[in-house]
């Protein structure tokens, strides 16, 4: 199965077993102020064992103060720190993988709260994502840089590491030295093509001097940043050929900065796999070493077909191995529809964004690959109940599965997957509806048995006379006790016109801005209707990742919807509603046929309390105990089934 993808690849004299590359994503997985620890080397090892060519690291720093780019990293600035990392190689290479590490310095990316000190850039020009003025390098500490990074390839050398690669992408530091928009100094690091490539190339002259020839040296590019006075396609092909006639081994593509117009480095679930593919093909044209391409690649057939069509040399499958850590060996041995799939969620840069570890909506174990390594094998055949196929409920009857319990499931809908199967009828979230696929293969390749079409009750499940009962039932929308709601037969849930229950008429009103009212407006915009969207809050969208948000919000717009953020809901009319607005007391009449309502969920409470009345050792999970994300959902499933006792 997938023969090139699954081919050796070279870059200068090393040999990649694939041509995979889990390409680099910060952790948070470090030690406090930086370096090794046990979690974060569990967490690489589990990707490695799952069948990977090329492990790239997160962000290293090469020092300390201003160049922090997170609490809790890699580092390499001393000998010390070289320790550590060789029992990170040691690791990786037990499974024939190999490892890079990404050396970076953060730049006017950092926040002065967490470096104490302010951040730096080539010059001062203020980020737009935060808000803070870098402080513009002398000609000397940039020279001090060049050294702090040639020193850290050294010590990665050292610690037996296979090569090493430099972040001059996404808006940090030696990436805002490439591009005009960042660098307007007039010393010998600013001013033309060939000064803003310097520091780059000095850091490279200085590992080729101090590491010798053969040590392989890729570079992380944006090719492109779309920004008016930034770096464009042809800038950089041109920054990829400086950069191969400097000395490197390989090009890793990637595209804008954290204030592009657009969300390009961190794309949402609804842009298409590959859809960048035509910025590393075009930089392919020009260089005759190898390309590393990160294009969104979910699932192992479109690396394949990128491979074919010349895009890339090497994919770059990063979210890909947060997911499942799995992605090779399934895909090497047929079990590709196994692989759980990443659905650009986003809930992995969420989690960093508040200086948590990394983890993932739909694998709990990612950044906890050690506190679950030894799941007890003690079931012995006694019987769960498991009430609820959702997400929560999938987690825990796999684990209890493979715990050796006897696992019946009940659900009743006609398919496995619960809210997922809602969450799904949104534009463009058909990757949810793929990893709903790969979890119903999960539990076919399982002992579980399965019990669709079925409101389990406790009489039900008291005739398997089961040792637990694991409710995951869901929850139901909220309908609150407004005047007009109940008696309005026009008066809908955001859930009945995602399911096609309810058929919207004439102009709508959509009461609630989380996701799910966003992405119940674009269906009904889609659908050619009016929409009206109002929002309790001061600001649409609500605790919706940034890049998300910014891309529902410019479709909602473009189709013309009115927001009105910060107005409360106060009754329902025949003809529409009557809001308040919350800054002063005022009213405001809404004209609508449709009012569709998205104010959340609540759990199931009387069916809760039924099983926990009727049986002794029950768990609650998911929405059922709360409502929240597939993130919390799956992480209470997986946990508290690896817990029960």
């Amino acid at each position: 199965m997938y023969e090139l993808l699954n081919s050796p690849v070279a870059i200068g004299r090393l040999t990649l077993k694939n041509r995979v590359a889990m390409t680099a994503m910060g952790t948070n997985l470090g030690a406090p102020g930086g370096g090794v620890t046990g979690d974060i080397i569990a967490f690489y090892e589990e990707r490695a064992r799952g069948g990977i060519g090329l492990i790239i690291t997160e962000i290293t720093r090469v020092m300390d103060g201003h160049g922090a780019g997170m609490p809790n990293q890699l580092a390499l600035r001393t000998f010390s720190d070289a320790v550590g990392m060789e029992r990170l190689a040691n690791t990786i290479h037990k499974y024939d993988a190999k490892i890079f590490v990404q050396l970076q310095h953060p730049g006017r990316e950092a926040h002065q709260a967490m470096l104490g000190e302010p951040c730096v850039g080539p010059s001062e020009v203020m980020c737009r994502v935060t808000r803070e003025m870098p402080r513009a390098l002398t000609t000397r500490e940039c020279e001090e840089i060049v050294e702090r990074f040639v020193s850290g390839a050294m010590l990665a050398q050292m610690a037996g590491i296979d090569g090493i690669e430099l972040h001059c992408a996404h808006g940090y530091l030696l990436g805002e030295f490439l591009s005009p928009h960042t660098n307007k100094r007039t010393d010998k690091y600013g001013g033309s093509f060939e000064n803003r490539m310097r520091i780059v190339v000095e850091i490279m002259a200085g590992i080729r001097s101090r590491c010798g020839p053969f040590f392989p040296l890729c570079v992380r590019i944006s090719a492109e940043e779309f920004l008016d006075d930034g770096v464009a396609l042809p800038d950089g092909v041109e920054i990829a050929r400086a950069l191969e006639r400097a000395g490197a081994d390989c090009i890793d593509v990637s595209c804008g900065i954290y204030e592009s117009p657009v969300p390009a480095c961190v794309e949402p679930g609804t842009y298409e796999q590959g859809w960048k593919k035509y910025m590393p093909a075009e930089i392919k044209k020009h260089v005759k070493i190898p390309v590393i391409g990160v294009c969104n690649i979910k699932e192992p057939h479109v690396a394949e077909a990128l491979l074919r069509e010349g895009a890339v040399d090497i994919a770059g499958v990063a979210r890909g191995h947060l997911a499942d850590p799995e992605w090779c060996g399934k895909a090497f041995s047929g079990r590709a529809d196994e692989i759980r799939k990443c659905i650009g969620c986003l809930a992995c840069f969420g989690e960093l964004d508040r200086l948590h570890h990394i983890k993932c909506a739909v694998n709990p174990r990612t950044g906890r690959e050690r506190e679950y390594e030894h799941p007890k094998m003690n079931g012995n055949g006694r019987t769960i109940a498991l009430v609820g196929g959702g997400p929560a409920g999938i987690e825990a009857g796999l684990l209890l599965d493979r715990r050796g319990f006897r696992v019946v499931l009940f659900d009743r809908g006609e398919r496995l997957g619960g809210t997922l199967n809602v969450a799904d009828k949104g534009e463009g979230k058909e990757k949810i509806t793929r990893l709903v696929d790969s979890l119903i293969a999960l539990v076919e390749q399982s002992h579980i048995e399965v019990r669709l079409n079925t409101e389990a009750d406790v009489d039900k499940v008291k005739a398997l006379n089961p040792y637990g009962v694991f409710v995951a039932c869901g929850a139901s929308p909220i309908i609150p006790h407004i005047p007009g709601i109940i008696e309005g037969n026009h008066v809908v849930t955001a859930e009945d016109v995602l399911l096609g229950r309810a058929i919207a008429k004439g102009d709508c009103v959509v009461i609630g801005s989380g996701m799910t009212g966003l992405e119940t407006a674009e269906v009904l915009i889609s659908a050619g209707h009016q929409v009206t969207i109002v929002e309790m809050l001061d600001s649409i969208g609500p605790g919706v990742y940034p890049s998300i948000l910014m891309d529902v919000m410019g479709r909602i717009i473009k189709g013309g919807a009115v927001l009105l953020p910060g107005h409360k809901l106060l009754r329902v009319n025949p003809d529409g509603v009557l809001l308040e607005k919350t800054a002063d007391g005022s009213h405001l009449d809404v004209k609508g046929e449709t009012i569709v309502l998205a104010m959340g969920v609540r759990p199931r409470k009387d069916v809760v309390d039924a099983f926990c009345r009727g049986f002794e050792n029950v768990r609650v999970i998911g929405d059922a105990e709360r409502g929240a994300r597939i993130l919390e959902a799956t992480a209470a499933g997986y946990g508290k089934a690896f817990v029960f006792e």
